[in-house]
């Protein structure tokens, strides 16, 4: 069989350790693939990390609990960050409480508008969190909500309130 003219030893095409006709080795390439899809994911995983990071509303009370005993209001401080890709005009921002025994201001819900905020840029507000008189120990939602370039963004914030 050796003066055979094609025998084992002989490279082809067709041999598993090589790819088309570029001399790249099938190994290599599962390589490359999967240094690819591993760069994909890197990319996908930081894109979710800087939304997840880059949030539109950021919130807290400054009391909380609520020691009812102590003070019998607290405020609530919103960040508006305007993480549209344009600055943002007439940008509404409401703050309104689930229970009728939490009032935000006068009443159960208070609308601020900022004028102008630019891209990436934020503006701070507050407001007022004043639970009635014979409030029950227990927490209370507060929703938060902002309209910036038609897109809407929401946040829910939970306060604890201790009677007096």
């Amino acid at each position: 069989m050796k003066d055979c003219l094609y025998s084992r030893d002989t490279m082809s095409i067709y041999n598993s350790t090589k790819a088309f006709a570029l001399g790249f080795e099938t190994k290599k390439l599962k390589y490359f693939g999967l240094a690819a899809v591993a760069i994909a994911v890197l990319v996908l995983l930081a894109i979710f990390i800087s939304t997840a990071f880059n949030q539109a509303i950021t919130a807290r009370f400054f009391d909380n609990p609520l020691d009812m005993q102590k003070k019998a209001y607290t405020l609530l401080e919103v960040k508006v960050t305007n993480i549209t890709q344009s600055d943002a005009k007439n940008v509404r921002v409401s703050v309104s409480a689930r229970d009728n025994a939490i009032f935000v201001g006068p009443a159960h819900k208070e609308i601020k508008i900022l004028s102008t905020i630019g891209h990436g840029q934020y503006r701070k507000l507050y407001f007022l969190i004043m639970p009635e008189r014979d409030v029950r120990e227990g927490s209370y939602l507060v929703d938060i909500s902002a309209t910036i370039n038609s897109k809407v963004f929401k946040k829910e914030l939970e306060l604890i309130v201790k009677p007096r």
